[in-house]
């Protein structure tokens, strides 16, 4: 399975970081790029990344100081470090500092994909530990660690098509078929909107970011515990 994941390369170097951004959209992510540690509250601003990609030898900023800081704030972010540091004792560092993966220099696309694969499918494999959300159809609510979230009748009708399909991504057709539509289909952005909607309150109920996943050309996945009754 493919994951499309949203990828943030924080990278001075212009010309790697566009063959970067260019080389992960044609995979199917969502990419953008920063070449500044200060550009990346500007970038993520309306683009909150599964993974960073980091070089260590930032203008503005120790790499490493920045690794520390997101992984303070965002503990189950991916963050991947690129950089000309090949000692073994900078490795050990890195991946004190917050680190998923440790590139060194060149990095070869193939094993890049690897590890942003890697990652992918550790965060879309649902907290088997984390506590159940409980969706209540009866009553279009979704009950929660932080409490209970009104869910609207199309949402509750979405959250069980995912949570009946056992970890497998539901495709656009038939999400639209759960909600009703026989004929025409709803445009892709509209349906990212509903699923944005009912992710959020996935996410206010207590679920772990994101709830819901998007599979590239498969559709969407949930990625949280939820029990229906």
């Amino acid at each position: 399975m493919t994951f499309a994941l949203k990828i943030l390369i924080v990278e001075d170097n212009d010309d790697l970081r566009e063959g970067w951004m260019s080389f992960f959209q044609r995979q199917g992510h969502f990419v953008r790029g920063a070449g500044l540690a200060a550009e990346i509250l500007d970038e993520s601003g309306d683009f909150t990344p599964d993974v960073y990609v980091i070089d260590l030898n930032l203008p503005d900023a120790d790499g490493l100081t920045l690794v520390k800081k997101l992984r303070q704030f965002h503990p189950s972010v991916g963050i991947i470090i690129t950089t000309a540091r090949s000692m073994i004792g900078d490795k050990v560092i890195g991946y004190e500092s917050g680190a998923d993966i440790y590139f060194t220099k060149p990095v070869d696309p193939a094993e890049f994909l690897a590890g942003i694969a890697a990652i992918a499918k550790k965060q879309w494999s649902p907290n088997v530990g984390a506590e159940a959300l409980h969706l209540r159809p009866d009553r279009h609510v979704l009950e929660g660690v932080n409490g209970i979230v009104d869910l609207s009748p199309n949402e509750t009708i979405l959250l069980a098509g995912l949570v009946r399909a056992a970890g497998q991504p539901l495709a656009p057709w038939q999400l639209a078929e759960l909600l009703g539509f026989s004929e025409e289909l709803p445009t892709a952005a509209a349906l990212e909107m509903r699923i944005a909607r009912l992710r959020k309150k996935l996410i206010t109920a207590g679920a772990a970011s994101p709830g819901i996943r998007a599979a590239y050309n498969r559709g969407y996945m949930l990625c949280c515990n939820v029990l229906i009754g």
